[in-house]
């Protein structure tokens, strides 16, 4: 199936929340670690293969391990110093005030829901409806993704079933309730027995191919690094700003900048003398469209990568017996 993406992937944001005390597990699901992975990376890292870049994790209980682990993949933290005490709905309302005017599309999960697919949240991209639920044997999974005009609504909020509630409440017939073969997106890690159950089902989708685009001319210029560059100077209009969003020092970003410029042969930034700053940076429009190639270029090479892979491996003996596919329990 051909999947048409949003242009603006800026308009998404997703709040995660990861403040429980996983008592019925009884282990610190936050980092527990699955194939070299923790849950919290995992769900982080399939929104941001998506283009999702405003990502909130609303952390409690061991906040100080949880933000130090998760810190280099570049989201923000909201603590619920209530973790204890509180439920889930408290701490969601903690990450969307964090969120509230500065996305169009907000995407809810709990940490503990670590192996929806990539797929389910491309596919709940090309929804237009104010409320999308994913839907896998008749059960209601996550993400769930809705309307970011929910925000202040669901904030002031104070009736039963918490967020349910509340989006249940604004979404009037405008919802979706979208089919989805993903197993994962309805599988909670609440007993070692999920967990197992849950490693057994998805190890087969955890081996994947990933391929990254590089633009060559006299030697590469535009690739993945310049691209998230070029994503954050669009966003906040400051190239010192996007250097320290992407780890880099100002100098090497300049360079970057410089280096694609020389290959193009043309400017893809208009810079702005002045102001209390030091002025800004715009994108110019072969900056732009440049952007958005380069954008559905590397979807294209990543969807094919992953079909021949799957064409290649597949079939083959060396995948371990656990990942080949198993029925899904209902």
């Amino acid at each position: 199936m051909k999947i048409t993406y949003e242009a603006d992937m800026n308009q998404y944001g997703a709040v995660i929340v990861a403040a429980g005390m996983s008592k019925r597990m009884n282990q610190f699901k936050q980092l527990m670690e699955v194939g070299g992975r923790s849950f919290s990376d995992r769900v982080i890292t399939n929104f941001q293969r998506c283009g999702v870049k405003k990502i909130v994790v609303v952390t409690g209980y061991q906040a100080d391990q949880v933000e130090e682990a998760l810190a280099p993949l570049g989201v923000e933290f909201v603590r619920n110093e209530q973790y204890e005490t509180s439920q889930m709905f408290d701490s969601a309302k903690l990450g969307l005030a964090r969120l509230e005017g500065n996305v169009k599309r907000v995407f809810f999960t709990p940490v503990d829901i670590p192996f929806f697919l990539e797929d389910t949240v491309r596919l709940e991209m090309t929804r237009k409806e104010d409320l999308v639920y994913p839907i896998c044997h008749n059960r209601i999974g996550h993400p769930v993704l809705f309307s970011g005009s929910f925000i202040p609504k669901i904030l002031s909020y104070s009736g039963e079933r918490g967020l349910k509630g509340a989006l249940d409440s604004l979404s009037s017939q405008n919802t979706c309730f979208l089919p989805v073969d993903d197993a994962g997106a309805v599988m909670d890690m609440d007993t070692k027995e999920d967990l197992q159950y849950a490693i057994d089902r998805q190890n087969s989708r955890l081996m994947r191919a990933e391929a990254n685009v590089t633009l060559v001319n006299s030697q590469g210029f535009f690739g993945p690094e310049t691209f998230d560059l070029m994503k954050e100077i669009e966003e906040t209009h400051s190239v010192r700003k996007a250097c320290e969003a992407a780890g880099l020092s100002y100098s090497k970003g300049w360079q970057i900048i410089h280096s694609a410029e020389a290959e193009l042969g043309y400017r893809i930034l208009t810079r702005r003398a002045g102001g209390k700053d030091g002025g800004s940076s715009v994108l110019t429009e072969r900056g732009k469209e440049l952007m958005e190639l380069y954008e559905e270029l590397s979807r294209r090479v990543e969807r094919q990568a992953e079909q021949e892979f799957c064409n290649l491996f597949s079939a083959s003996s060396l995948f371990p017996e656990s990942s080949r596919e198993k029925k899904v329990r209902s």
